[in-house]
């Protein structure tokens, strides 16, 4: 198992363009998985519980964790990790002058287990280029490939030596 990244430059102080100017690693992800996907792949580790079962627990967990979480309540899952809500808001002169309509926003927390914590002693890289530079190589495969399928037979041979290329030749 690798983290896939690619580099980027940015500021070291964000938002301010005076700053040095440093190379950052980005994580680069292959997939974005959801819930039905993470509960196949939960499956397939050979499970008694099949997808449907695994997904009616998740979604239920889910379910249950945000009532908890509106009713004031840090939902502490064990390896998990623990859920809790923080309040954005507008600041009062003081407490008489405060009310709920300065809370702006409620905003979701994890604080991730010591399991999630450690993942850098576990963890190995592979510099995978950005986003923006797999793309422009995918275009020129592309490019590439169908250059070679325009080719009639007899006018240029392949330019990695090998006859045809094909099965069966």
């Amino acid at each position: 198992m690798s983290i896939p990244y690619s580099l980027a430059i940015r500021y070291t102080v964000p938002g301010e363009p005076e700053s040095e100017n440093k190379t950052f690693p980005v994580a680069q992800y292959a997939q974005n998985l959801d819930m039905k996907a993470m509960a196949q792949h939960m499956a397939s580790h050979g499970s008694k519980y099949n997808k449907g079962d695994i997904m009616a627990v998740a979604t239920q967990l889910v379910d249950c964790i945000r009532e908890q979480l509106l009713l004031g309540n840090r939902v502490n899952l064990g390896d998990l990790g623990t859920f809790y809500v923080s309040l954005k808001s507008e600041g009062a002169d003081n407490a008489e002058a405060f009310s709920t309509s300065l809370i702006k926003d409620v905003n979701v927390r994890w604080r991730p287990s010591s399991q999630f914590k450690s993942l850098i002693n576990e963890a190995t890289f592979t510099y995978v280029g950005s986003r923006e530079s797999q793309a422009e190589a995918r275009k020129a495969e592309k490019l590439a490939l169908n250059d070679k399928a325009t080719i009639k037979p007899g006018e240029e041979k392949p330019e990695d030596g090998e006859e045809g290329g094909g099965l069966g030749d």
